[in-house]
């Protein structure tokens, strides 16, 4: 097996505890001789980015994943069970946003990649064959603040509503709000969710941040402009308040009191 690099990741972060979960804005800079399998690359939104970890132990099978205290009794996974660097072929695999092509430089908004890793390939990402919408995990860990959960949860609604609006961000704020305040930043084992049925591009983003879908039956609509979350017998309410309609960076930033009003029953 012979594996040759196309061209070097560069991120402005250079060790891996600094790296936040979901990457940071990146450019990949092919080497010259690959420019002719760009022909044409404009035509995808999104890439797949195959890279080599060099930096990675190669001798490892079993992890504690970032995220899992190491005294918890189910901390030990198996390396083919979660995405850690170290594995027998440390190849890492992300799926980003294109932003900008310019020669043989591919600039994107997210990659988890080290600065000066090793490119191995770049493939489209098929919106046909890529999605699968009702893939389901089992949360491994948890974010390591509540910052880390708005970012997280920022780019799941983006990546299901594509658009960064009013509506998505104060999604994201009413949901890490649930998140953090009841569940301990936590998933819940399932979703129970009723949302107002005039706030599209919040609706949007509340199924990319849960994956409930009226479908299973755990996504529910109601005139009325509030979003619910069930939870072990109880109902979370939260009524969005008129400042909700400014620009979406602010409202990630405001202060919840000005965003929305919340008790449960």
């Amino acid at each position: 097996m012979t594996l040759l690099p196309i061209g070097v990741i560069r991120s402005p972060v250079a060790r891996r505890m600094q790296m936040p979960p979901a990457g940071v804005p990146a450019r990949l800079e092919l080497f010259p001789e690959y420019a002719g399998g760009l022909l044409r690359i404009e035509k995808h939104s999104h890439v797949w980015v195959l890279a080599w970890l060099d930096g990675a132990r190669r001798d490892l099978l079993q992890v504690i994943p970032r995220g899992v205290r190491q005294e918890e009794p189910a901390a030990l996974h198996g390396v083919f069970a979660v995405r850690s660097p170290a594995r027998p072929n440390p190849i890492g695999l992300t799926v980003t946003r294109v932003v900008r092509i310019e020669g043989t430089i591919i600039e994107v908004d997210r990659l988890d990649f080290l600065d000066g890793t090793p490119l191995i390939d770049v493939k489209p990402y098929f919106a046909n064959r890529d999605l699968v919408f009702a893939a389901a995990s089992v949360q491994i860990g948890r974010p390591a603040s509540r910052e880390a959960l708005r970012d997280s949860l920022l780019h799941q609604a983006l990546n299901f509503h594509g658009e960064f609006c009013a509506g998505l961000a104060l999604a994201v704020r009413v949901v890490e709000h649930f998140r953090a305040e009841i569940l301990a930043l936590a998933d819940p084992p399932e979703w129970r969710v009723t949302v107002p049925l005039a706030r599209g591009c919040l609706v949007d983003a509340i199924m990319g941040m849960t994956r409930a879908t009226p479908g299973r039956g755990n996504l529910t609509f109601a005139a009325a402009d509030r979003v619910l979350f069930t939870h072990r017998g109880l109902a979370y309410e939260y009524e969005p308040l008129p400042h909700d309609a400014g620009e979406p960076q602010a409202l990630l930033a405001a202060p919840e009191e000005e965003l929305f009003r919340w008790q449960f029953r």
